[in-house]
């Protein structure tokens, strides 16, 4: 058998090695040909070494890891993911064949350049995103995303590869008992704490990836001592980022301690997506808001029935708001530094405050209001007897203010943002942030509580000033049963009793 030093010249009467261009405890990597297309490939091999230290167990196990590696491979063909072309046994030992992309992983990448600047890394993770999306779809956990598993190439393309760890839900498990599958600095807090890893922990450890390429250390910082490093991570408390500007909100998120508060890797890229591109309404002037005291809710890519905040699952309304009781005036003070942090959710972040913009505000149309027996679409998840829209939801009426509303003291995208990101999860504290007129909309508090209850998710997109205090934004609902439906809204945000709210909303 030929030693690692002194490999094969083919693997398979096929493949031609050219260069080891990586190696590891298990594996080496080399560029080769295909002989038979006249291409270049990418050939990893198990070294005999590895294979052999662990006993005939241990052989067998890494074997096997490296032919299910393979098989997940073979089953996930995308943009943003190394393909795999072939596996091959020589010698009696596989040999995976891949795509070769000529390039750096962003380790390197890191060490060579230092960090990077939040749009540049908001772009890559968005590719990221996109090959994470993918393999969730195909029921693939990757388990192992960090810096040196993200490949960028020459051409500026960005690829996910080793999926040495993963797993498919169809596959045996693999990992033995004790031992952690992944990287202990980008693991999620849940995986630290002896939970099996999911996509959520992708999606984290995504965040962990993005958090090291901006700030140059990985979110709990870097310790040789590996047990006092799952320690830190298990707290999931992460220190907020001071270099990630327009990136910071997205990477909260998805850094978020508990997995369901944070977005899916759909939603992540999509959120990605406007940071890279300067979508994010995000400005230079920025203060560091105090870490929330609420618990908020995933804020991405949602499905739900059709929207109306103030009726109840299945209702045929989608819907925002709902303001706060007379009474609660400073209660909603203190719950807007809480959403302005939860803007970037879990952890204390950077919140644009920006000055009133100038324009003429339009006159907000709000959802009528919902009667004790809601009615249904056909798109509703609920199972209550539907009722002919015509009467049981009134015809939408301007709201009683038709005049400009006072200037709203904060950005009034980034505070529509916030609500939603309190949603559904928080409900008092979204509804504080509701006019009266605006609560009333959204069919009284018991109305607000019901139908957010029966919601997986809600989420804001598109959001976008038109005018002073006034948001246009798409609301997209999950609820837990039934499909996705998502509702172009318009929001007025404005003073009352010296704290901002949402005055009212409508559709458009």
């Amino acid at each position: 058998m030929n030693a690692p030093e002194d490999p094969p010249t083919r693997i398979g009467d096929r493949y031609r090695l050219e260069e080891r261009i990586g190696a590891g405890a298990m594996g080496a990597v080399w560029r080769g040909t295909d002989e038979l297309l006249n291409r270049p490939v990418a050939l990893k091999e198990l070294l005999a070494a590895a294979s052999r230290g662990n006993g005939a167990e241990g052989a067998e196990e890494a074997r096997q890891r490296l032919m299910r590696e393979g098989r997940i491979g073979a089953r996930l063909q995308h943009a943003h993911v190394i393909s795999m072309f072939d596996v091959v046994i020589h010698e009696d030992r596989p040999w995976l064949v891949m795509e070769y992309l000529p390039s750096q992983s962003l380790a390197q990448v890191l060490s060579s350049k230092g960090p990077m600047e939040p749009r540049a890394a908001a772009d890559m993770g968005r590719q990221v995103a996109d090959g994470l999306a993918a393999a969730h779809l195909a029921g693939v956990v990757h388990r192992d995303v960090k810096p040196g598993n993200v490949l960028i190439g020459e051409d500026g393309r960005v690829k996910l590869t080793d999926f040495g760890v993963s797993r498919a839900v169809d596959d045996v498990q693999l990992t033995r008992t004790g031992l952690i599958a992944g990287t202990p600095a980008f693991l999620a807090p849940e995986i630290a704490r002896g939970h099996e890893p999911a996509a959520p922990s992708d999606v984290f450890a995504l965040g962990a990836t993005l958090y090291a390429a901006v700030e140059g250390i990985p979110p709990f910082g870097l310790d040789e001592n590996a047990y006092a490093l799952l320690h830190k991570v298990a707290t999931g408390e992460v220190d907020p980022p001071q270099q990630a500007g327009p990136l910071a909100p997205v990477l909260m998120r998805l850094l978020a301690k508990e997995p369901q508060d944070r977005p899916t890797a759909a939603q992540a890229r999509d959120e990605l997506a406007l940071v890279a591109t300067g979508k994010d309404g995000y400005t230079a002037t920025t203060v560091v808001a105090p870490r929330p005291t609420v618990r908020t809710a995933a804020v991405l890519p949602p499905r739900g029935a059709e929207p109306n905040p103030g009726t109840v699952v299945g209702s045929a309304a989608a819907a925002p708001a709902a303001p706060a009781p007379a009474g609660r005036r400073r209660r909603r003070v203190a719950v807007l530094a809480g959403v302005l942090a939860a803007l970037v959710v879990a952890g204390g972040i950077v919140t644009a405050l920006l000055l009133n913009q100038s324009g003429e505000t339009p006159q907000a149309q709000v959802p009528a209001t919902p009667t004790s027996e809601p009615a249904t679409t056909t798109e509703s998840a609920t199972t209550t007897t539907s009722a002919p829209p015509s009467t049981t939801t009134p015809t939408p009426t301007p709201t009683p203010s038709s005049t400009e509303p006072p200037a709203a003291p904060v950005d009034a995208v980034s505070f529509v943002q916030g609500y939603y990101s309190l949603l559904p999860g928080d409900t008092d504290s979204a509804w504080a942030l509701l006019s009266p007129q605006a609560q009333s909309a959204s069919g009284g508090k018991s109305g607000f509580d019901n139908f957010y209850g029966g919601m997986d998710s809600v989420t804001l997109q598109d959001a976008r000033s038109a005018g002073d205090g006034v948001v246009e934004a798409t609301v997209v609902f999950d609820p837990r049963d039934g499909a996705t439906s998502s509702e172009a809204y318009r929001f007025v945000v404005a003073e009352e009793g010296g704290s901002p709210v949402i005055q009212s909303f409508g559709r458009r």
